[in-house]
């Protein structure tokens, strides 16, 4: 979480229950959080990765509702960064599938939630930086979802996915997918809940991703009305518009929850990654209004000549 001990800066632990972020040093503002020393009211989250006082083994443990090292694989370093001095890294060993998560839960959250604790978002946008190191082989799966979390059980009601395109892998995709069925009642037993789960239709991006380069990775969910087939799913690469579904009927009329977490991913499937080697995380932003990359001022979407 971003820090500095300016006199306008509240304390960390108030921080954490209303959401309002501080800039990670004295004399600067934090140009990724938009309006740095004056954060926009729009803001939920930022985070550079810029804290020392971490939670066990360098982690950001104490930031996020779940974080996992996967045994020292997923920490927090200072020799790659975008931002700052600092970035998350996430270190595939040969083989594995796993290189560790994260999880950022706010609004009302029967998991519990970190900020906002009284609201329902029906609209979001997240942005963070990604980066496979120089000569990465390959490309994993998992990058982020956005997740509206529906029972103590971890039951989720939709999840926003932004993954690899098993069919061009150096290309991210969309892929709704819902629990809610045709009488707007949630199906979802427990996190995954594979067996009950309805994908809306996956829609590949234009970029083909290359290794040794950072990418500012930006996506937006915004849920339907209730009765109405308006739901909202699109994201950016590098301020340009990837792929966009303006049509979805995410919840049809339940209106339980809004969208109350972002996850973010290093899972590679089966068989793994071929060899040891590092992706990088930067520069967090959880949003209600577009974000857009550090340096720019966010564009409006625009849907031409999208596939």
């Amino acid at each position: 979480m971003l820090r500095t001990q300016p006199t306008w800066c509240i304390p960390t632990f108030i921080i954490l229950l209303v959401g309002v972020v501080c800039p990670s040093h004295v004399a600067a503002a934090e140009p990724f959080c938009p309006r740095g020393t004056n954060p926009s009211p729009d803001v939920i989250w930022c985070d550079s990765f810029e804290d020392e006082d971490l939670g066990p083994n360098g982690t950001v443990a104490e930031n996020y509702h779940e974080f996992d090292t996967d045994g020292g694989n997923h920490v927090r370093i200072n020799y790659e960064h975008f931002h700052g001095n600092y970035a998350l890294r996430a270190r595939y060993r040969a083989g594995t599938t796993g290189a560790g998560h994260f999880m950022r839960n706010f609004g009302r959250n029967p998991i519990g939630t970190q900020s906002h604790g009284q609201q329902d978002f029906r609209e979001i946008y997240w942005r963070f930086y990604a980066k496979l190191e120089t000569g990465f082989t390959g490309f994993p799966d998992k990058y982020t979802r956005g997740i509206i979390f529906a029972g103590p059980n971890w039951q989720q009601a939709i999840g926003a996915h932004l993954w690899a395109d098993s069919n061009a892998r150096d290309h991210l995709m969309l892929d709704p997918a819902s629990w809610i069925d045709d009488q707007s009642r949630l199906t979802s037993t427990k996190w995954n809940d594979f067996e009950n789960q309805m994908w809306l239709g996956a829609k590949r991006g234009v970029t083909a991703l290359q290794a040794g380069r950072w990418y500012c990775i930006e996506a937006h969910v915004k849920l339907n009305t209730p009765g109405q087939r308006d739901g909202v799913f699109e994201f950016w690469i590098d301020d340009n518009l990837e792929a966009s579904r303006t049509n979805l009927d995410w919840v049809k009329s339940w209106t339980d929850y809004g969208i109350n977490s972002v996850f973010l991913s290093y899972y590679w499937n089966s068989p793994g990654s071929p060899r040891e080697q590092e992706r990088y995380v930067d520069a967090l932003v959880i949003s209600t209004q577009r974000i857009g990359c550090i340096g720019s001022v966010p564009r409006p979407p625009t849907r031409l000549n999208v596939r």
